[in-house]
């Protein structure tokens, strides 16, 4: 794809990017167009194009919950990091907050203005349309704060507002598919500026303590399982804590996490994956389900 070929638009195109750079894996191959809109209609205008060129859209955050492959993506990746989609404004206890806004900067925001809530989310690499379509959460999910989205249909352009009682976001999903998630509003409560920081800052030592957030990773590689026998819990069980394949490694801090020591491939990622998922259903039976998106 040449860029002669792609819409005129206000927003930046990148051909053949990279895409190690732009995920918390630093792993996989390359995109055929990165794009970044300058503003909805910039948006409307490449999701057009997707469609009269049948191109695959993916639109990403901060990379935090997927993994690329090591070959060639060739969608089309939408990334809302222009200042329209970055806006965050406050109504008595709500929140309005763009899709490309920070996780860190949403939760360091709320606290300032004295809105409690969401404090959970500190830690999390990830931008707030990312949370919502993947409901993110540590101990509470982010659903638990959203009243309502504005989205852009993926295949008309349209955008609409979706009032909280119409979405389904359950356990690290949703049903938002075939849109764009725009911004959100959030409900919050009222409280201490300085128990608010205070309690965010335990909350990210807790967080350190029991996750490797200073390795390259993608978070939760499972889905917890139905019942009380948490992913971690079985891979623990099996004594995978710290197998290694190639440079890809089970965590020694969180048996739920594989990280990227130094230069792994996806392919050693993949690999371990599915050989956890082998022992896991060999051992007890349980199928064990991705978290991260696998393209």
């Amino acid at each position: 794809m040449s860029r002669t070929k792609f819409p005129a638009v206000k927003g930046e195109i990148r051909l053949n990017e990279p895409l190690a750079g732009h995920t918390t894996f630093r792993t996989g191959g390359a995109c055929s167009v990165w794009f970044e809109p300058h503003d909805e209609n910039d948006l409307r205008k490449v999701l057009s194009y997707a469609r009269d060129t049948r191109k695959e859209i993916l639109v990403m955050g901060k990379g935090s919950n997927v993994l690329f492959r090591d070959r060639r993506y060739n969608g089309i990746i939408i990334h809302l990091a222009a200042k329209n989609f970055k806006e965050i404004s406050r109504k008595d206890s709500t929140i309005i907050v763009g899709a490309g806004v920070s996780l860190w900067r949403l939760v360091n925001t709320a606290c300032l203005e004295g809105l409690g809530g969401i404090e959970g989310l500190t830690g999390i690499p990830g931008t707030v349309g990312g949370a919502i379509f993947m409901n993110a959460g540590y101990k509470s999910s982010i659903s638990d704060r959203v009243t309502d989205l504005t989205v852009m249909n993926i295949k008309t352009g349209r955008v609409r507002h979706i009032k909280r009682n119409k979405l389904k976001l359950g356990y690290r999903s949703s049903n938002l598919n075939k849109y764009v998630i725009l911004r959100a509003g959030l409900c919050l409560h009222k409280k201490n500026t300085k128990e608010l920081l205070k309690k965010r800052q335990e909350l990210l030592k807790e967080k350190r303590r029991e996750q490797p957030l200073n390795k390259m990773s993608a978070g939760c590689v499972f889905k917890n399982p139905p019942g009380n026998i948490k992913a971690w819990e079985y891979i623990d069980k099996l004594g995978l804590r710290g197998k290694r394949i190639g440079e890809a490694q089970v965590s020694d801090k969180h048996a739920n996490f594989i990280i990227n020591l130094r230069q792994a491939r996806s392919a050693d990622i993949l690999a371990l994956i599915k050989l956890i998922r082998k022992r896991v259903k060999t051992a007890f039976g349980v199928d064990l389900v991705p978290e991260i998106k696998i393209l």
